[in-house]
């Protein structure tokens, strides 16, 4: 909107709140927080303008703004349910889960029917690693909104962490949200026209709102920077809204760039179709700010799901997805709504220039063997804990690290000492580590000999990085995608022998791997050589086997080959 196009308001806070909260709801955000910002000049307590300036602040980013904003609007109005939600989100984004779960159940003893206050309870509780309560908060949601998509994705998103979950239960809720929240869109479905020359350059399009500092885009942002741009025209369609760094590094591979935070459904695939693009890229999965309601309208005529969420979409319109052999095993593959796709390995790993060097082993310059983690605490199960413990007790003197921003909650701390002093674990031996710099993360590794990878929900980016480090993992793969990432990786890399099926022998690897030091010195030599010799963890070999991925599926549409079909 252009200053001439301002509408002509009195110095009314009432009328600016108004016509605020119209540009609000229009995603004319930066207009919005205008007339909020004039109301409060003109009215201080105006516990609208507050309230409505606290979201918007959310919104772009800015929790310690929202924090206080929301926080004078409530002592105005301390009975109102929106503004408890909306503090509840700030305070989850600022790492206070357990307030923000004390503001999200103000705002439903004041509006019981609040599906949104649930999602959010449910998105706190998961981020607490309270994995079932979090299921029956989003179940909730949607029983009184079936149709909240953002809802069911973040459910399906959560079923990762679920252990008595696999491979059918999932595709089940998957083809339940395709039932739900999209089959209805097959009738927008376009006839594509595009230019069927099999040979010629291909438009690639790619959606995500993690063009970010975020470990998906440290998945995907490889491949980006490595298109051979005489072959591929790359599109990127980009919901970030608080934009960083990478943003802008993510602006300069691309051919074209569209900003799409604030774009409908609708009106996104429209933009895809009036693009060309040939195939359009999922990168996000059922992960946040994914755009599946876009892909169910199918704009482009060949569409493909990867690095982002490994777990399938269960929208039929998505015709492949990135996959390998170990990660969705054969028989497994039947279950899915899209075709299975082999890669090197279903994710890739660039190291960034700051990494430090791999120093000597601790074990033999501390005499004594230290396991860690430095995977999001979320990942981390009650049995994970107990089955650490076991390990921590059956090799004398071993300590065990674990990393995580959410450490830096000393109630949590307490919880994780508390965990392991039942199991005769003394404090000591249990280093707790919180946010830091990413450089500061991965030298954190320089003090591990051993990575333990939590579960059912393996470590991803984290695997590639620990491995980097020269840190070996072991993992347990087991009955979904996310628990089959980090075997997938040592597979790849040809490292099958930290994988294990099975809680004993999850402990027995530990405990045997932990009596071999040089063993594990000579692992931390030659691993790097390893990664950058193989195409799983060589970047511009995998680029290249996806280029040549995009190649075939586009010839099979050519050629009348339509995977998708085969589920309608």
């Amino acid at each position: 909107m252009t200053p001439d196009e301002r509408p002509n308001l009195t110095d009314d806070p009432a009328q600016l709140v108004t016509e605020g909260l119209r540009l609000h709801e229009d995603g004319q955000l930066e207009e919005a927080e205008r007339l909020y910002v004039r109301a409060l000049e003109l009215e201080p307590n105006n516990f609208k303008a507050l309230h409505a300036l606290g979201v918007i602040k959310s919104q772009l980013g800015d929790y310690p703004a929202a924090e206080e904003l929301i926080g004078l609007a409530l002592k105005l109005n301390p009975r109102s349910a929106l503004a408890h939600m909306h503090l509840g989100i700030a305070l989850w984004r600022l790492r206070r889960p357990e307030e923000a779960i004390v503001h999200y159940q103000y705002s439903l003893i004041l509006k019981p029917d609040n599906a949104d206050a649930y999602m959010n309870r449910a998105i706190a509780l998961h981020g607490l690693g309270r994995q079932e309560e979090s299921i029956a908060n989003y179940d909730k949601c949607l029983s009184l909104r079936p149709d909240h998509a953002v809802a069911h994705s973040n459910k399906i998103f959560v079923l990762d962490y679920v252990p008595r979950l696999g491979f059918e239960e999932h595709q089940a809720e998957r083809r339940r949200y395709y039932e739900v929240q999209a089959k209805g869109l097959e009738g927008s479905i376009p006839e594509h026209g595009n230019d069927r020359d099999p040979e010629r350059r291909l438009v690639v399009g790619y959606v995500s709102a993690d063009f970010r500092r975020h470990s998906a885009a440290a998945c995907f942002g490889p491949v980006l920077r490595r298109h051979d741009r005489s072959r591929f025209k790359v599109i990127c369609y980009s919901g970030v809204l608080a934009e960083d760094d990478w943003t802008q590094a993510f602006r300069a591979v691309s051919d074209e760039w569209r900003t799409t935070a604030r774009m409908s459904d609708e009106k996104l695939a429209e933009q895809i179709q009036a693009d060309q693009v040939d195939i359009l890229v999922d990168l996000s999965g059922h992960s946040e700010g994914n755009r599946m309601l876009v892909f169910a309208r199918k704009p482009a005529p060949v569409q493909v799901t990867a690095w982002g969420g490994g777990g399938g979409t269960g929208l039929p319109m998505i015709d492949y997805m990135f996959t390998d052999p170990v990660h969705i095993p054969a028989w497994a593959r039947p279950l899915f709504a899209e075709q299975a796709w082999d890669l090197p390995c279903n994710i890739t790993f660039e190291a960034p220039d700051y990494a430090p060097g791999v120093e000597g082993l601790p074990a033999v310059r501390q005499g004594w063997v230290t396991f860690g983690c430095l995977n999001r605490y979320m990942k981390v199960t009650p049995r994970v804990l107990e089955l650490w413990g076991e390990i921590l007790k059956a090799v004398p003197g071993s300590r065990l690290l674990l990393k995580d921003g959410a450490l830096d909650d000393p109630q949590l701390q307490e919880r994780v000492r508390g965990r392991f002093a039942s199991q005769g674990i003394e404090a000591e031996r249990i280093l707790l580590r919180g946010m830091t710099s990413h450089r500061d993360h991965l030298a954190a590794y320089n003090a591990v000999d051993i990575v333990l990878d939590p579960f059912p929900h393996s470590g991803g980016i984290t695997t590639w990085e620990a491995l980097w480090m020269g840190c070996p993992v072991v993992t347990l793969v087991g009955n979904k995608p996310s628990s089959r990432i980090s075997g997938a990786i040592l597979q790849a890399l040809g490292q099958g022998g930290w994988v294990v099926e099975g809680e004993d022998a999850y402990v027995k690897a530990a405990v045997s791997r932990a009596g071999d030091l040089a063993g594990l010195v000579k692992f931390r030599r030659e691993i790097r050589g390893v990664m950058e010799a193989c195409a799983a963890g060589n970047p511009k070999l995998y680029t290249l086997a996806v280029e040549e991925a995009y190649r075939s599926m586009w010839r099979r549409w050519v050629e009348g080959e339509t995977p998708g079909s085969r589920h309608r």
